[in-house]
């Protein structure tokens, strides 16, 4: 029997494969290892093995060029700088399908990072108070009358804070809050104020608060200025944040700012009592001006908050508590529904109930006029398409690697000969996979902010990339290691998989058996992510087309709308406006037919039996609706006066009151705040809220203490652009006749709309990018993998050529196998497509169908995709000389 090679032989085999077969060596390097060998003492039996052994060694030495040969006792310390030259020489060889998986995985991380970055931001809103668990923002429910639908509401009647306080056990704090919106002056002696403009025409966030004192006891703020427990006890007092307070003075020293007097709402005059610090961390609470609650009653303030009210919720109290450590709001439940009971025994019912102020930021159940409304579910969508991007690019790198593991067999194959172990491969296949995705990271490190600056207007405001953050770089950190570990381990499991006997005679038979169904099943995979983004795609893109360009039942061609400050003023500004040249009418509204606001109140017709319910009310003067150009069905337009004295509504309220026809509705009588109102017409439908919304009941009447905003329609029968400018110029000189320290405020009525599918329109971008990526990926894969299998059937292309096939007979030959795979691709991704764009749609209440013609459009799109990336190279096998393949032949 032949003795076994020494331990050192071994070893020293082993560091030749691991240091010196792929490394460039010196041309006598390979005598100085054949001496080495040798001299272990090795057997005679055994020095023909040795001798094939580096008979086949030899021309791969002699072949390249290196560092001085080092002993093997150190092979351990050189092992990572080996894989890492290895992993370098690989990727630089192999220069196509690297660019391929670098473009993949690059696409791939700065997709997650980005996605991370908006996900982590929205989900970290307030999260940051102490005891936040504790908190719980006071809503309800209400119900108007016997008749109405119970429905949640964010506001509160005035008087429920203070009596719940008084009232209900168990509840630690209360405190109530009003916002406002005002102009802010700043006296300045003899001189005219400095006006600080409100944040209705800055369009910033909502900042003018009026709070109890308890709102400090909830929400921890770092004093700066003034004493906590006393700042806002009286009437006609102020806290300022610190950024609001060298805003208004300037850099002064906040001592010295205490005591400052500021005007709000023209007339209520406060002085500072206090400074806190502004909160550095993500908030819907974006308050900066505190005044105190007892300035209500004492002045000009209770004329638009009633805190006595208990029928009133529409612009009354909203409040928030904090309960006792172990506490749950189902101990409240019943307590609530006590405290309804005694208090609304009339018509309105309201129950009390908590939410959390984890669920203030996401939930829009309930509404209120300062927090942003983040889509839980679109965050949701976002991860999850994040991690399909990845998947994609991780499955281009599985395919593309276990292609070219024929390539590699021989390397595979002479490692193990040398003694190279399983695990040892693995780790040096993943260690390339590593250094690959690792690269992918840094650039995507470059490519986030710019990213970010490029996509605003789909980024949450205050969004920043801090890399050195602990969390960012964990993120990166696990990233980077899944990806590796994703993309990595099945190919390198692949090629250590080899058997040297074959692979060292030119065979690439694998241990386990591999028929390419791993392959061909990630492919499909990749085709069956890009059709649901494809069919996504095309169905977001119908449903915005049409809520684009649905008839809404009014005219919104060349109309603006002038924000005024609301004050008597706006009767001179109309009436300046309408005598303009390029202005065709003018109408005195409360706002337009459609858009963010609008109002519900409570109307009731006595007819064969009494109806009562929430009819919307629409305010203008007797131009309001000619011109909106609403369509007249029944009887005609009230009549011009100075206050309310008839009505139009709409043919849903007509049918609503039991009347077949519209004009069986004329001249009947609807009573409003205890007044009788005769109908006059009634109107088409057209919609007053997004298609979100069904068409409601609907009035429209003149009520001048309402309508103090302005609509205009801009004359434009064959009038230029210039002409519009021009018009515009002469409205604002206008304006500023009248509100001379006031910045001209105004908006086209088409944007308005636009803004109310604001969320529709960056869910259609962000699945329009998502879909690009993912095609983009999974057609760098498929061509990577077109190309190595034109490769690969090099030869047959040629003989098939001599034997006289057509070039089309070879591309259709290469071709169809990808093809059928992109087809099965499509029966799997059509129902879920269709379930995902069923659940999406069912939103509208106003929705276009999901027609067959979509799925079949999307499949020929892929189809058509596929052969593009894969006729490429068919085309160019096809082309190629036969000589050529088959020289060596």
């Amino acid at each position: 029997m032949n003795p076994t090679p020494s331990r050192y032989a071994d070893r020293l085999l082993e560091w030749f494969c691991a240091s010196h077969l792929l490394e460039e060596v010196q041309g006598d390097l390979y005598e100085r290892f054949v001496r080495d060998v040798r001299a272990v003492g090795i057997q005679r039996a055994n020095q023909r093995y040795w001798v094939n052994v580096l008979r086949f060694i030899r021309p791969f030495a002699l072949k390249h060029q290196s560092t001085e040969y080092t002993s093997p006792s150190l092979m351990n310390p050189l092992m990572l700088r080996n894989y890492f030259k290895t992993s370098i020489r690989n990727l630089t060889k192999h220069k196509v399908s690297t660019l391929i998986n670098l473009f993949g995985l690059t696409l791939g991380v700065t997709a997650c990072l980005v996605i991370y970055l908006i996900t982590s931001f929205e989900l970290s809103y307030d999260t940051f108070h102490p005891d936040g668990e504790r908190i719980y923002r006071l809503v309800g429910d209400v119900k108007y009358n016997a008749t109405d639908e119970t429905h949640p509401v964010g506001f509160l009647p005035g008087p429920v804070p203070l009596a719940l306080r008084k009232e209900v056990a168990g509840i630690e704090t209360v405190a109530a809050f009003h916002n406002i919106d005002s102009d802010v002056l700043i006296p300045n002696g003899k001189e005219k104020p400095i006006r600080f403009e409100s944040r209705r025409r800055t369009g910033g966030n909502a900042e003018i608060v009026v709070v109890e004192p308890q709102y400090f006891d909830i929400f921890k703020y770092q004093w700066l200025a003034g004493n906590p427990k006393t700042a806002l006890n009286e009437p006609f007092k102020l806290v300022l944040s610190e950024e609001k307070a060298h805003t208004y003075f300037g850099n002064l020293p906040l001592t010295e700012i205490l005591g400052k007097e500021l005007i709000y709402q023209d007339s209520v005059r406060v002085s500072v009592a206090g400074i806190v610090k502004d909160w550095a961390k993500p908030t819907d609470f974006t308050f900066t001006d505190f005044i105190s609650f007892a300035t209500i009653r004492a002045s000009q303030l209770k004329r638009d908050i009633n805190l006595d009210d208990w029928n009133d919720n529409w612009s009354a109290s909203q409040a928030f508590v904090k309960l006792p450590t172990g506490s749950t709001p189902a101990q409240l439940a019943a307590p609530f529904q006590q405290f309804s009971k005694r208090h609304f025994q009339k018509e309105m019912k309201f129950w009390p109930s908590l939410q959390p102020l984890s669920d203030l930021h996401f939930n829009d159940n309930y509404r209120d006029n300062y927090s942003r409304k983040a889509h839980l579910p679109t965050l949701y969508g976002l991860m999850a398409i994040a991690g399909f991007i990845l998947l994609i690019a991780a499955i281009n790198f599985i395919n593309l690697s276990t292609a070219q593991s024929v390539q590699r067999a021989k390397e595979t194959g002479i490692r193990k000969v040398m003694g190279s172990s399983r695990t040892n491969l693995v780790l040096q296949f993943l260690s390339e996979t590593a250094f690959l995705t690792f690269l992918a990271v840094l650039i995507s490190l470059a490519l986030v902010s710019p990213i970010l600056s490029v996509f605003q207007s789909l980024t949450p405001k205050g969004l920043t990339f801090d890399l050195f953050s602990w969390q960012t770089l964990v993120f990166l950190g696990v990233v980077t290691l899944i990806t590796s570990l994703l993309s990595g381990f099945y190919p390198s499991w692949v090629l250590s998989s080899y058997v040297p006997a074959l692979t060292l005679k030119g065979q690439t038979a694998l241990t386990g058996g591999q028929k390419g169904y791993l392959r061909k099943g990630l492919i499909v995979f990749q085709f069956t992510v890009s059709l649901a983004f494809i069919i996504g795609t095309l169905m977001v893109g119908r449903q915005l087309n049409y809520m684009r360009n649905k008839d809404l039942g009014f005219s919104t061609d060349a109309i603006i709308e002038v924000h005024t400050l609301r004050d008597e003023k706006s009767l001179v500004l109309a009436n300046k406006i309408r005598q303009l040249a390029g202005v065709e009418m003018a109408t005195l509204q409360w706002f337009p037919p459609m858009g963010q606001a609008y109002m519900v109140t409570k109307l009731k017709y006595s007819g064969k039996k009494d109806v009562e319910m929430d009819v919307s009310a629409k305010v203008g003067d007797a131009n309001f609706i000619p011109l909106y150009k609403l369509r007249l069905l029944a009887g005609r337009n009230y009549l011009k006066s100075d206050s309310l004295r008839e009505i139009v509504i709409n043919a849903t309220y007509a049918k609503a009151l039991g009347f077949k026809k519209p004009a069986d509705a004329v001249n009947q009588l609807i009573q409003f705040q205890d007044k009788q109102y005769p109908i006059v017409g009634v109107v088409a439908d057209f919609h007053e809220q997004s298609f979100h919304e069904k068409i409601s009941p609907v009035f429209i009447g003149y009520m001048p203490r309402q309508a103090k905003d302005i609509g205009v329609k801009l004359a434009t029968k064959g009038g230029q652009l210039s002409d519009l400018k021009a018009t515009l110029a002469s409205i604002e000189q206008q304006w500023k006749a009248v509100y001379p320290d006031n910045k001209f405020d105004y908006a086209f009525l088409d944007e308005s709309i636009a803004n109310l599918y604001e969320k529709e329109q960056k869910t259609g971008q962000l699945v329009n990018m998502a879909t690009a990526i993912a095609i983009l990926i999974s057609c760098m894969g498929l061509f990577g993998l077109a190309t190595f299998t034109a490769q690969q059937r090099t030869k047959e292309i040629g003989v098939r050529k001599v034997l006289g096939a057509s070039v089309p007979s070879i591309v259709a030959l290469l071709s169809k196998d990808f093809l059928v795979l992109v087809v099965i691709a499509l029966v799997i991704a059509s129902p879920i497509a269709w379930w995902a764009m069923s659940q999406w749609l069912k939103d509208f209440a106003y929705k276009v169908d999901l027609e067959w013609w979509v799925f079949a459009l999307a499949g020929i799109l892929a189809i058509v995709i596929a052969l593009l990336t894969v006729g490429f190279q068919s085309i160019k096998a096809a082309l190629t000389n036969p000589v050529k393949s088959l020289r060596s032949e």
